[in-house]
């Protein structure tokens, strides 16, 4: 019986049904509604929704690539990050670079970065790993920085573009669903473009995500959590995407993420209180490397690397069995996943990362009981 939920909402089903009505009463212009609401929430004048954060990634990096020249081709990506990100960048017709990571927040390494940057560098990618804040420091050195703020939320926007993810494990869940961000005129003129010959979802996919959004709702009781639980792994992504699909959101979707955007902020909020309270109750355990929460970190999952790499699949078990779910996320960085060549010790924390991680319920839905109750179990499998 799973007692503590990596993912949990408190959306009911009686918005599913309002959003819906909505949509047909709006005669479909849900999108432009939830466009309006992120430029105003995000305080930026371009807003664009797509069908999934990897769909917005995917037109941002074409979007780039249109309106660059001199033979900019390169993107830098942290060598341990979801590997539908080198997918995007492969499928925009672009050239990969990776960058080890730090072991702090998973962001960049400084000094790799630096040493991969070049000419042809057209983009940097930093990732957000978890909802940590780990955002480039100083300028970009003439090529763009698109903010992968997946698995967080909105924050005020630093560089080019901002993207965002509405999955149904994101910190803002619409199920699917993705948005780009950004201040740039020319830059949000040609995304438009490209999201033009993007396809909106059909008739029976809506009524399929209709569906599966009712037992999204509805696993927020325990005991159809553990009913529906092997429909919900099945959802979860576990391999990497051959490709991008070009994708929208549908109306309803948008409606409804609309009618939620201003009260995600205390839920946000409880994210990184959850982080640091996690930090104090397992700050003495001996076999635990913990991350560096800074302020703007909005904690999808919090992260944790166990020193013993021969322990983590043994201890997720022990969890498991307590009723804690955990997952292990990643289990190869990029490079490893698609057998790129590297020199000995070029990506040395991205494998050390993949390795050991562990991730822990870090969500607004629990409550600080539930957050003792986990650092409990994961001290246990230390004595």
């Amino acid at each position: 019986m799973i007692k503590a939920k990596l993912v949990d909402t408190d959306i009911r089903l009686w918005e599913l049904f309002l959003a819906s009505l909505a949509s047909v009463r709006r005669k479909g212009q849900g999108v432009l509604i939830f466009e309006d609401y992120l430029r105003k929430k995000a305080k930026v004048s371009g807003a664009l929704v797509f069908g999934s954060g990897k769909a917005a990634l995917l037109a941002s990096l074409c979007a780039l690539k249109n309106i660059t020249r001199g033979g900019k081709s390169e993107v830098l990506l942290p060598a341990y990050t979801p590997l539908a990100l080198y997918v995007a960048v492969k499928q925009a017709g672009l050239c990969p670079v990776l960058c080890d990571i730090n072991l702090k927040d998973f962001g960049f390494d400084a000094a790799g970065l630096a040493e991969k940057t070049g000419p042809k560098t057209l983009a940097a990618l930093p990732v957000r790993l978890f909802g940590l804040e780990s955002s480039l420091k100083g300028k970009n050195d003439g090529y763009f920085v698109i903010e992968d703020n997946a698995q967080g939320f909105i924050t005020p926007l630093k560089w080019d573009l901002q993207l965002l993810s509405f999955g149904r494990g994101k910190n803002f869940p619409l199920l699917n669903g993705g948005a780009a961000l950004t201040n740039d005129g020319e830059l949000a003129a040609e995304l438009k473009k490209i999201r033009a010959s993007f396809s909106a979802p059909s008739q029976t996919e809506n009524i399929l995500t209709f569906i599966k959004f009712k037992a999204f709702c509805l696993s927020k009781n325990r005991f159809f959590y553990n009913l529906l639980l092997p429909l919900i792994e099945k959802m979860r992504d576990t391999k990497p995407p051959v490709c991008i699909t070009e994708e929208l959101l549908s109306s309803w979707q948008c409606l409804l993420g609309a009618g939620r955007i201003y009260r995600a902020e205390d839920k946000m909020k409880k994210r990184f209180e959850l982080a640091k309270k996690y930090l104090l109750l397992l700050k003495n355990v001996d076999g635990l490397e913990l991350p560096e929460v800074k302020n703007g970190s909005l904690v999808n999952r919090f992260p944790l690397l166990i020193k013993d790499k021969t322990r983590v699949e043994e201890i997720r078990l022990k969890l498991r069995k307590e009723g804690i779910e955990s997952s292990r996320m990643y289990y190869k960085p990029i490079h490893r996943a698609y057998s790129l060549a590297s020199r000995p010790g070029e990506f040395k924390n991205a494998e050390y990362a993949a390795k050991r991680l562990l991730v822990l319920p870090c969500h607004p839905y629990m409550s600080d009981k539930e957050a003792e109750y986990i650092a409990e179990g994961v001290k246990k499998c230390f004595r």
